[in-house]
């Protein structure tokens, strides 16, 4: 630390001398051994530059800078087909004016380019996402890999230096800075520039000029101004070839508009749009985002942590980026920590789905730092005869699935069978599962008169009003959507069943679907702007969801035709990810200022809010408790309007209740909010009444469940406990295993979280947690286990039960629909 801080004093002297010339050659390392040998060539046109000035080199690789008072560093644009050999960089030493830098030829020259990007790690404790972003960079030939800041302070900053860096990680790795990487020290960024370089500078790979901006402010004050970046950025773009792409990353966004423009202080503008911008590649908010910003063919993407959970419950990711000419044009996710996962769906113990007369094959494959190249299914009689075998055919991330011939199977009619999966990853590496399962004929679904149009029931329909009594949970259908299912919960009515897919990464699967209750069919789908986070909203025949750019759609039911279509006014970030109410005759959407009432048959608005803005993504449904709306702003407030007026009667952001993310409960006409340790009970205006000590934090998306005298909670690390209203005493406690991956904010191994509130029926509990699996508790002795199945991915929506149908929808895009019987 006392070494690096002393480099950041030297940097800064010798930034305050007056400039200096410099000069220098590039040259073809040959033998990579980082000094210029006899007979190793110069490289012409590659820019280098003393921080604001850029200039090429000439025909032998040598190069002349003027210097400036502000020069810290000499740093190069590796160009297309090259890498340095030590370093991009070089700080300046006040005795030396001479700079040489050694690239060698991958060997690589090609139109495309593909990196993988992590952001907002944020932790100096070694992991085994850093194990997966290594090998998935390497099994898919990453040409670099770059970190968009928030590294975060000392600790952290020195850590990654150590741990990811080129050399550890085995290809190029470029940082940005962040907000909190600005630290006290000389000047904010003095620490990181002593251990990662320049905060601004470029780089080149296939057609695509990349350039790392930094963050404008931070937690100390940088020595940096704008008029120092847009000095370097403009000359920079000079010097770039005008036919190729350019990509930023910054460890924050721009704009959210369609300006991409940098003003210096003297009020001259940078068009980057002109200079042919793509995309803007940003984290900060630690959500999985991804925006198209109007007509200018700019795209800008936004993940959460590859080591934990998202501020807004978005699950632990990094990402594979290919880009060429025309930018972006794919992005595939990883989710961490995922690590030789093999699930089958169907057949199995738990019954038969068919599809098209046909028996439904699907399973769930998953592995981190690979793709899965292929997956077969062999099925045998309890001879060890094999019946059939399939190939299976990938449907999302995680789901895999074919249609087997019946026939050959029916000799063996309630007779038991195995099966066999075996998973191909990229490496060649075989993942294997073995399973049992009963023959049985199609199962038939007698659609219920019940319904499921409101996420979980509010106002105070928590409790199935009438329980269903059981003896097990037998699988009727599973379909997959193709794309995974986050938050939005099963909305049924009238035989079919409704809800909402994302896709956060390249918008060409976010969307709606309607299915056929009794039979898992898809009976029309929908395409939406960008992905609709949280459930929808019924209201007689219409159909009510606002996606993550705050655009509310309302569809006709039955066919799934355009009603009509509100774009709020939604100006900036964070993106929307809750849930909607329908209040009479109005829908309630939005956040901040862009709160509102919408009439349900114009989508004419009624209301706007206008009493408060800001905060964080928050991943809660809306609550209407009499004439009240009660909804949340994370790293805000609670806050309760008038549901009819919008007026803003009163806010709560003590307790913990400010960081939460999960939806408050009526019960017994008490208002139940999370805090982070803290169940608090209000009554109506806004007073807490009483109050629940948890040992857990209850930072999941999810609602207090209630039973007779009880409430059950979901907690991010520590499964599902339940408590006694009245005394606060614990009443049962349920932890499942590890979960698959991390989404409750800041959440890490070993954390058994349960991000899909719980479903009350009689003495029975449905816990479908963050491990894959679908529990059954029984409240009555003291929250034992009475039954579980595998869903062979994590469920994070909240779970519809109508009649004896329970419908499950999970991260994999599975939804799966189970018969309670008797």
């Amino acid at each position: 630390m006392k070494i690096q801080l002393l480099v950041a004093v030297l940097l800064s002297l010798a930034g305050s001398a007056s400039g200096q010339g410099f000069s220098g050659n590039v040259y073809h390392d040959l033998n990579r051994n980082g000094i210029k040998d006899a007979g190793e060539p110069g490289i012409q046109h590659i820019s280098v530059s003393d921080g604001r000035h850029v200039v090429k080199t000439d025909v032998a690789g040598n190069y002349r800078l003027p210097g400036h008072a502000r020069q810290k560093f000499i740093f190069i644009t590796p160009a297309e087909g090259f890498n340095f050999v030590t370093n991009y960089y070089q700080p300046i030493d006040s005795g030396k004016s001479s700079y040489d830098f050694a690239l060698y030829h991958t060997g690589k020259v090609a139109a495309s380019s593909r990196f993988v990007r992590i952001t907002d790690t944020e932790t100096y404790m070694y992991g085994d996402w850093i194990n997966e972003v290594k090998r998935f960079a390497r099994n898919e030939a990453a040409d670099f890999i770059v970190h968009t800041g928030d590294i975060c302070y000392e600790k952290g900053m020195e850590f990654h230096a150590r741990q990811i860096n080129s050399k550890t990680m085995g290809l190029p790795v470029y940082y940005c800075i962040g907000n909190h990487d600005l630290v006290r020290g000389p000047y904010g960024e003095a620490l990181y520039e002593s251990l990662f370089g320049p905060v601004f500078y470029s780089f080149e790979y296939g057609n695509t000029h990349f350039v790392v901006t930094p963050m404008a402010y931070g937690d100390y004050k940088p020595s940096y101004t704008i008029d120092d970046v847009y000095d370097w950025l403009q000359n920079d773009l000079a010097n770039t070839d005008p036919s190729k792409s350019v990509v930023v990353f910054n460890h924050d966004l721009l704009t959210f508009g369609n300006d991409f423009s940098i003003k210096n202080s003297k009020g001259e503008v940078l068009d980057l749009h002109r200079h042919n911008l793509k995309a803007w590649i940003y984290g900060h908010w630690h959500y999985n985002f991804t925006h198209r910003h109007g007509n200018s063919g700019i795209r800008s993407l936004c993940a959460a942590p590859a080591a934990d959970g998202g501020i807004d419950n978005s699950i632990a990711n990094f990402e594979l980026v290919q880009v060429d000419k025309a930018g972006i044009t794919a992005v595939t996710r990883r989710y961490s920590y995922v690590a030789n996962h093999i699930s089958p769906i169907t057949p199995t113990v738990n019954g038969i789905a068919y599809r098209n007369g046909k028996i439904l094959v699907s399973a769930n494959v998953y592995q981190t730092d690979e793709l899965v190249q292929g997956v077969n299914y062999k099925v045998y009689n309890r001879k060890g005869n094999l019946l059939q075998s399939l190939s299976l055919q990938p449907s999302g991330d995680w789901n895999w699935n074919g249609e087997m011939e019946a026939a050959p199977l029916k000799p063996y009619l309630k007779d038991s069978c195995y099966s066999t999966l075996e998973a191909t990853l990229r490496s060649g590496r075989i993942l294997f599962r073995r399973d049992t399962f009963v023959m049985q004929s199609p199962a038939v679904v007698k659609p219920s008169k019940d319904s499921w149009t409101q996420v979980l029931q509010n106002p105070q329909r928590t409790p199935v009003t009438r329980p269903v009594d059981f003896s097990r949970l037998q699988l009727m259908w599973s379909a997959n959507l193709g794309t995974a299912v986050w938050k939005s919960s099963p909305i049924v009515e009238n035989g079919k069943l409704y809800l909402a897919a994302i896709d956060d990464e390249n918008l060409e699967k976010c969307g709606i679907t309607a299915m056929d209750a009794a039979t898992g069919k898809v009976l029309w789908r929908y395409k939406t702007n960008n992905s609709i986070k949280h459930s929808l909203s019924l209201q007689g025949n219409v159909l009510l969801g606002t996606d993550a750019e705050g655009i509310t759609y309302a569809l006709d039911a039955a066919t799934g035709k355009l009603l009509w279509q509100h774009a709020g006014p939604m100006k900036g970030l964070p993106p929307y990810n809750c849930a909607g109410v329908v209040f009479e005759d109005t829908y309630i959407t939005g956040t901040g200022n862009f709160l509102e009432a919408l009439d349900i048959n114009t989508g004419n608005a009624r209301w706007t809010n206008t009493s408060w803005n800001g905060g964080e993504a928050t991943p809660t449904a809306m609550t209407i408790w009499n004439n009240l709306l009660i909804t949340s702003s994370n790293w805000n407030h609670l806050f309760a309007h008038d549901a009819r007026t919008g007026q803003l009667r009163w806010k709560r952001s003590d307790g913990g209740i400010r960081f939460r993310s999960g939806t408050p409960a009526v019960f017994d006409n008490k208002l139940y909010v999370q805090g982070i340790r803290m169940l608090h009970v209000l009554n109506e205006a806004g007073n807490t009444i009483d109050s629940i000590k948890v040992d857990a934090e209850l930072k999941t998306m999810t609602a207090p469940a209630f039973r007779k005298d009880q409430v059950l909670l979901a907690t991010a690390a520590d499964g599902v406990q339940a408590y006694t209203l009245g005394t606060g005493n614990l009443a049962c406690a349920f932890k499942p295993a590890q979960a698959l991956s991390f989404t409750a904010p800041y959440s890490l191994p070993p954390a058994a979280t349960v991000e899909s509130t719980p479903l009350i029926n009689g003495d029975r509990a449905f816990v479908a947690a963050a491990d894959g699996w679908l529990y059954v508790l029984d409240l009555s002795a003291k929250g034992k286990v009475v039954a579980k199945l595998e869903l062979g991915a994590p469920v994070y929506a909240d779970m519809a039960l109508t009649g004896d149908m329970l419908y499950v929808a999970d991260f994999s895009g599975n939804v799966n629909a189970f018969r309670l019987i008797k």
